[in-house]
């Protein structure tokens, strides 16, 4: 599962992720980015890269807004093809995510307090979440565009923390992801893979990123 990320280079996002310069100005860093939140996602339109703001929490036009189970945060990357919610996203509706890092929490044995880990690259460089969205006004529903951040099995340092760990893409497989032109799932499922542990650094963080409340660089900074 990935239930918490930070973006703190904002201002990097148009050299980063190519772009138009601007588009991130409104943006602040944020170090404990929680469900149900605004976030910057970057998707293709007619034939260059357009950072859009979507509720982080997947919402067809056809699902309920209240009433029923939560909005799915995550979508496992070995059944999206199976779900009939996230199939026709996985053809038409792929994004990019960026961030600097997420949080996992790791059970401690004999206790029932998880201890939350910060994983980030190597250089604490922007890289993105390989995700899927859903435009409400497909349907004819509300203008809300809503997000999920693909999940997969975990490599050899997650597997330590957790058993699963968010889909970071390479980034030469990026323009793949978001290429509207590829409608073919069965050539880009394969770029949802865990990434290589030894390009990843994980470490002990304060609980206090546990509330959605707390926010700041403190939270990313590591605890003994």
């Amino acid at each position: 599962m990935c239930g918490r990320f930070a973006l703190s280079d904002t201002h990097q996002l148009s050299l980063r992720f190519d772009v138009e310069p601007g588009d991130e100005s409104s943006l602040i860093p944020r170090y404990n980015v929680a469900p149900t939140q605004s976030i910057p996602v970057i998707v293709e339109e007619n034939g260059g890269r357009v950072l859009r703001m979507m509720r982080w929490g997947f919402r067809p036009a056809w699902k309920q807004p209240a009433g029923g189970a939560p909005d799915p945060i995550n979508a496992r990357a070995e059944t999206l093809m199976e779900r009939p919610m996230f199939r026709p996203s996985v053809v038409k509706r792929r994004c990019l995510i960026p961030a600097n890092g997420f949080y996992e929490w790791k059970a401690q044995p004999g206790s029932k307090v998880k201890q939350p880990y910060y994983i980030h690259l190597e250089d604490n460089g922007l890289f993105a979440f390989a995700g899927i969205y859903v435009d409400g006004r497909d349907a004819g529903g509300s203008p809300d565009q809503t997000c999920a951040i693909i999940t997969t099995g975990p490599n050899e340092l997650m597997s330590e923390i957790h058993n699963r760990m968010p889909a970071i893409l390479e980034p030469s497989g990026e323009q793949a992801w978001i290429d509207s032109e590829l409608t073919e799932p069965e050539v880009v499922l394969p770029l949802l893979r865990p990434y290589e542990a030894g390009d990843l650094q994980a470490y002990p963080v304060s609980s206090r990123v546990s509330s959605p409340r707390n926010e700041g660089p403190e939270l990313a900074e590591p605890v003994e």
